[in-house]
């Protein structure tokens, strides 16, 4: 089932927020279910892009593919990054889902399906092909309180 992710474009000139897709496995009926499948998928793409990135090793041949034009458009998004993953451990998909549900249990995350709220992870939701999901890490924003 193909689902859009509303993402945060990176980039210091305009920030913007744009749809991206992602295809996840099955119809989830809950939540909770919802979250586990979205996390599965990114957990596999992650360890798929670790798998074909070069390791640190290789980091010369690395830069060497950059190219003027790569680089300008990296550095407009803030970051200027070789594709090197340094953490040679690839990402368990069931922790993943743990740390996940238990953040969204701790009201760390928001999740919206077409601008509207989710409930709690055993609420039940009706996703169709196409249909919008936001995420929404909510953070603490740390300084003096008077």
């Amino acid at each position: 089932m193909k689902v859009f992710f509303e993402q945060k474009k990176p980039g210091r000139a305009r920030q913007t927020i744009a749809p991206v897709e992602m295809d996840i496995e099955g119809n989830p009926g809950t939540v909770g279910m919802l979250i586990a499948s979205t996390v599965r998928a990114m957990v596999e793409a992650f360890n798929r892009r670790a798998s074909d990135a070069p390791d640190s090793d290789h980091a010369d041949t690395a830069r060497a593919w950059l190219d003027d034009d790569c680089l300008a458009a990296l550095a407009e998004t803030g970051r200027v990054a070789f594709g090197i993953v340094y953490n040679d451990r690839m990402a368990d998909p069931e922790e993943a889902i743990a740390n996940a549900l238990q953040c969204y249990d701790d009201g760390l995350v928001r999740m919206f399906l077409n601008g509207a709220p989710l409930g709690d992870k055993d609420s039940a939701i009706e996703l169709k092909d196409g249909d919008t999901l936001t995420v929404v890490r909510l953070t603490l924003l740390a300084g003096r309180l008077w």
